[in-house]
Formats: C-alpha cells, sequence, structure tokens
C-alpha cells in the first residue's frame, strides 16, 4: 500500500478548504473561541454571551456544510451560493437569540439542551438535503454511508492525534521539566475535535454525487453484520418487549415509564437496521429482506399501543416536560413511519425527512417542546400553592424577606418558612422537584412576579459574594425558602430514628488487669451480610471476630479449631429496654459488655458505642479482652 505524499495532503487539504470555506473557518473560530473561554472562564461575570456564540458556531459548522453540498448538487452560481450562506448566517443569529440569557436563567445548562434539539435538527438536514427533490435513492444510501464512514474515520484521526501530542507533551514535562499548565491539555483537545475533525471529515466528501446513483457496489460485511448480529437482537428485544405487553393484558397492570423508553430505542434500532441494508432487497438472493422491513413495521403497532398508554400516565401524573415532549414527539414519527410503510411506500428518505421537519417545527414558537413543557410544569406548581393556600391571586403568601446585607446567608427579616406544614411530604417534595426542573431546563421568568421581592437580585448578589463565603444557593433553592418552605426531601414512607449508646468509662486509661490480650474494634455497617470487625493472632493462630447482619446480630469470635459466640441481641434489648429506646452516653460499662468462655480463653467484649438507625445496627465499637486458661 503507498502512503499518501505530504504534497498530496496539503493539495487535498487546500482542496477541501476551497470547497467549504466557511465551514472550516467557522470550526476554526470555535476553537478560537473554546479556548479563550478554558483560559478566561472563570473572570467571566456573564457567561452566556460566549457560551451562546460558541454554540451556534458549532450548529454553523453543519448548517454551512449543509450549504455547500446543496450549492454543489444543484449547480449554484456564486450568487446564489452567497445568497444561502447568507440565509444560515441569519438563522444562527436568531437560534443565537432563542437562548437563554441571565434575564431568564443563571443555569447555563439550559443552553446546552436547546442546542443539542437544533444541532440534531440540522445533521438531520445534512443527511437528505442534496436528494430532496430527487428520486435518486441509491445515490442518497452512498451518500449517507460516506458521511457515516468518514465521521468514524474522522474520530479515529482525531483521537490518535491528540493521544500523539499529549503522551508527546507529558513526555516534555516528566523528562526536561517543561512547565505546561493543565489548560494546555483541554485546549489541545478542542482544536483537535473541532479544528482538525471538521477539515479531516470534509476532505472524504465527494464532488459528484449523481455518480453515486450508479454504484451498485454495497460492502458483503454490512448486510452480514445487519443479518447475523443486529436481526437476531432485534428479534430478542421485540419478544422482551411482547412478553411484557402479554403480562399487561394478563395482570391489567399499567405498563411502567420506563417501557415507553425501551421501545423507542428498540424501534430506532431497528429502523436504522433495515436502513442499513435497504439496498440488498433489491437483489434477487435476498428479496426476504423487504418482506422483512415491512413486516418489523407491522409488529410495532401493538407496542406503540402499550408506548402511548404509559407515556401518556406519565403526563398525567407529572405533567409535561422537555425529556416527555421529545418521546411522545419521537411515537409520533414511529407512527407516522409505520404507517407511511405499511400502504407500501418504500421510500427510505421519508424517514430522516420527516423527523427533521418535525424537530424543525416543535423546536420553537408556543406550540414548541420549551414552550408546552414551561407552562405544564409552571401550572402544576401554580395548582399546588394555590390548593394549599400558599399562592392567593398569583402572590406568595407568608413570604420571608431577605436581608440583603446578610448575603448570602438567607436571613429573613420576618417569620421563616411560615408555610412549611402546609402541605403534605409528597405535594412538598413534588414542589421541589418542579423548581429544580424549572432551573435547570427553563428558569424562573413565569414565576418572578409571584414574590414581592426581586429573587434575581438576590441570586446575582449570592453569586457575587460566593468567593468571600463558600455558601452558595441554587436558584431553586432561594425560590424554594422564599416560598416559605425548606428546601430538603422528605421522606415519605421512613422517618429515620437514630439510638446512640455511649459506654461511661470511670478511668481514661483502659484497664487490662487480669487479662493477658485486648484488641479494639470499630466498623460502620452497611448492607453487606457478614463484617469482619476484627482479624489478629495469637500463638501463629489466626482468629476472627466477626458480625452478622440479620436479626439475630449475632457475634462470633473464630478460627479453624474454634467457635465462640456471643448474644448482642439480648444485650441491646435490655439497654434499650431501660432507656426507652433513647440515646444516652453515660451508660454504665457493666450493660455495655458480654461474657463467655470456652477451653482454652476467657474473653470478655466491653462496647464503646452502639449506634441503631431504624433498629439497625449501624456503628459498633468496644475491645476484646482475652484470658488464658
Amino acid at each position: 500500500m503507498k502512503l499518501p505524499s505530504i504534497n498530496y495532503l496539503i493539495k487535498n487539504a487546500k482542496e477541501s478548504f476551497v470547497r467549504f470555506p466557511i465551514t472550516i473557518s467557522v470550526s476554526f473560530l470555535a476553537s478560537c473561541l473554546g479556548i479563550y473561554l478554558v483560559e478566561y472562564g472563570r473572570e467571566i461575570n456573564n457567561f452566556f454571551p460566549y457560551l451562546n456564540t460558541l454554540l451556534c458556531m458549532s450548529i454553523g459548522i453543519p448548517l454551512f456544510f449543509c450549504v455547500t453540498i446543496i450549492s454543489n448538487k444543484k449547480g449554484f452560481t456564486k450568487k446564489q451560493n452567497l445568497i444561502f450562506n447568507l440565509i444560515a448566517s441569519v438563522v444562527l443569529v436568531l437560534i443565537y437569540f432563542t437562548l437563554p440569557d441571565t434575564k431568564s436563567t443563571h443555569n447555563t445548562s439550559l443552553p446546552y439542551i436547546k442546542y443539542a434539539i437544533y444541532n440534531i435538527t440540522c445533521h438531520l438536514f445534512v443527511s437528505f438535503v442534496p436528494f430532496a427533490f430527487t428520486r435518486q435513492l441509491n445515490a442518497f444510501w452512498h451518500y449517507n454511508k460516506i458521511l457515516f464512514i468518514r465521521f468514524l474515520e474522522s474520530l479515529i484521526y482525531s483521537g490518535f492525534i491528540y493521544l500523539g501530542l499529549i503522551l508527546a507533551l507529558t513526555s516534555l514535562k516528566l523528562l526536561f521539566d517543561v512547565d505546561l499548565h493543565n489548560e494546555l491539555f483541554f485546549e489541545i483537545w478542542i482544536v483537535t475535535i473541532s479544528f482538525f475533525n471538521t477539515w479531516f471529515f470534509v476532505g472524504g466528501i465527494p464532488n459528484d454525487f449523481d455518480e453515486l446513483e450508479s454504484n451498485y457496489d454495497y460492502p458483503k460485511g454490512l448486510r452480514v453484520f445487519a443479518q447475523f448480529v443486529l436481526l437476531p437482537l432485534i428479534g430478542l428485544y421485540l419478544l422482551i418487549l411482547y412478553s411484557y405487553g402479554s403480562k399487561i393484558i394478563l395482570t391489567w397492570d399499567w405498563p411502567r415509564g420506563i417501557v415507553s423508553y425501551l421501545i423507542i430505542c428498540v424501534s430506532i434500532l431497528g429502523i436504522l437496521t433495515f436502513l442499513l441494508i435497504h439496498p440488498y432487497g433489491e437483489q434477487k438472493d435476498h428479496a426476504w429482506i423487504k418482506k422483512a422491513s415491512k413486516g418489523y413495521y407491522f409488529l410495532l403497532f401493538p407496542l406503540l399501543i402499550i408506548f402511548f398508554i404509559s407515556i401518556f400516565i406519565r403526563i398525567n401524573d407529572y405533567g409535561v416536560t422537555i425529556n416527555r415532549y421529545v418521546i411522545l414527539l419521537l411515537g409520533i414519527w414511529l407512527s407516522i413511519v409505520c404507517i407511511y410503510t405499511a400502504i407500501g411506500k418504500t421510500n427510505i428518505k421519508f424517514i430522516p425527512t420527516s423527523l427533521a421537519i418535525l424537530m424543525l417545527i416543535v423546536s420553537f414558537g408556543p406550540w414548541g417542546m420549551f414552550s408546552i413543557s414551561e407552562k405544564s410544569q409552571v401550572n402544576r406548581l401554580k395548582h399546588i400553592l394555590e390548593q394549599s393556600k400558599i399562592l392567593i391571586d398569583d402572590k406568595i403568601q407568608n413570604e420571608p424577606i431577605w436581608k440583603k446585607d446578610s448575603l448570602p446567608q438567607l436571613i429573613s427579616s420576618n417569620s421563616e418558612l411560615m408555610n412549611e406544614t402546609k402541605l403534605s411530604d409528597s405535594l412538598h417534595n413534588e414542589v421541589m422537584s418542579i423548581l429544580e426542573y424549572l432551573d435547570n431546563h427553563h428558569g424562573f421568568s413565569m414565576i418572578r412576579n409571584w414574590y414581592s421581592q426581586d429573587l434575581d437580585a438576590i441570586v446575582d448578589q449570592s453569586i457575587l459574594k460566593k468567593e468571600e463565603d463558600f455558601r452558595f444557593y441554587d436558584e431553586a433553592e432561594i425560590y424554594m425558602k422564599s416560598l416559605g418552605l425548606k428546601y430538603e426531601f422528605k421522606d415519605e414512607e421512613l422517618t429515620d430514628t437514630s439510638i446512640d449508646y455511649e459506654a461511661k468509662r470511670n478511668t481514661a486509661l483502659k484497664s487490662v488487669s487480669g487479662y493477658d490480650y485486648i484488641i479494639n474494634f470499630e466498623e460502620y455497617i452497611y448492607d453487606e451480610p457478614e463484617y469482619e470487625l476484627v482479624n489478629f493472632k495469637i500463638d501463629t493462630i489466626n482468629y476472627t471476630f466477626s458480625f452478622l447482619n440479620n436479626s439475630t446480630n449475632k457475634l462470633s469470635l473464630s478460627s479453624k479449631k474454634m467457635n465462640v459466640d456471643f448474644k448482642l441481641k439480648e444485650c441491646i434489648d435490655n439497654i434499650r429496654k431501660k432507656y426507652h429506646d433513647e440515646s444516652f452516653d453515660q451508660v454504665p460499662i457493666s450493660e455495655m459488655l458480654l461474657l463467655d468462655s470456652n477451653q482454652n480463653f476467657k474473653i470478655k467484649i466491653e462496647f464503646q458505642n452502639l449506634e441503631l438507625l431504624n433498629n439497625k445496627i449501624e456503628r459498633i465499637s468496644g475491645d476484646i479482652y482475652i484470658k488464658r486458661k
């Protein structure tokens, strides 16, 4: 195999840049901005403009790539190409203004959610736009095969280049004591995965898409992998889901929430599998593929019924969230694809096209996933607060008024948390869950007017002072406490009861009078069935002092030739009875000991501390005294 020369690589890189100048330039600018944020991000007070610009640039990479591909496919003039690139630029500007800023939230994770939706939509458009108005199904399949293979190749090359550079820099640091700041490693990753990865990827995109239509060379390994690995797995998953459906019918037990995710995953995996082997179905030897594909979509119909029952139960109980909206959207899309295929349609372009259009439609506007989910959760919160009389006429009652001069500590000028008794534990947890969801996904712009004070200003002051005082409140915590409610999750089923017994010692030193050995032990007990509290050796013989973590609470001292059991449960029951299940730190040592013996030893166990949590031992400590006979 002849390796490409340096001149060839330079020539190919130049040709790629000439063909995709804006795509590569945007990836370079995104890398530069990413490096700037790594270096100076801690010094930036308002992070949103920088972050939003970076995310828009990242979306711009597939968007401008898509424009170039369309231009090449349709043979646009320079003027037409310029117009389409300007349109793409306007789209990016509009996306920028849909991303949140400090006016809506202080949570910088929110932009990433919108970015993910927009980015997926752009990549879906890349997959079909060059063939949107043609009947070139074979070319469409080969084009997406090239995209997929080139994507994997670019990741492999980027990964090896990054790893090689990191190893080289690490060697310099270790061998020559070269001073390298830690951020450099992440900055190299940004340049590699953004700039180099993009340039390498576009370098393998063919110029003539029409030639792909006459290409009937299909990788045999792809069919073998799909036929003998993916299809049997899909069959197994369908069998499991159908068995679960039968269980629902027999027991009339409502489907669990996770089943909707499983159905979506199995359905999409099946669709991708049949897309991989679609062109093989045109061959006589593999005509079964067409029949299997159609049969697969018919098999999905009963599962989709279970899916919709499951997701609507979740929505009815907990309202709409972005996650549930997307899952419901995918269910609707799957139903459309199943119906489309069931009536005999075989245009595989319909699959990514329909999903991209649906994602685009629901990514903005009052009908979109962001608006609907925010309104749903705010309405749930409003209903709970109104029913409990915490919210009357859209105003919070008994709202704690925070002293701004005491921030970041939340100290109220009036009685704090006066609404705590108005909610049950389950409703209290539901309010907390809704506020945390709003904090993570939408911000609090829709409920700010419920409060009499400017909570945003309080959040801002807390952020400014967090360097001076390490206690920093999340927005959800401030909004929760400003409702007059504690910011804590309440266990609805179990109230923890902790009892701590500690022995009273008359002297500072432990007395070993009358005994030959003293061994100390201490252990926190978790969920393991048995604990070895301590191991020790006497006359070359190993002894183990262990605790059996069950209702017997048995202690054992054992070796290969002996075993002595101690009745710890009786000791604990006597102590609890005497002190009425209340903690006590002056228990006489005579009540905190166990005695036993065998033919070799006289043994005494003195407990220093016994802690119980919900009637189970949580911590045990003390000393073992041993006397030879």
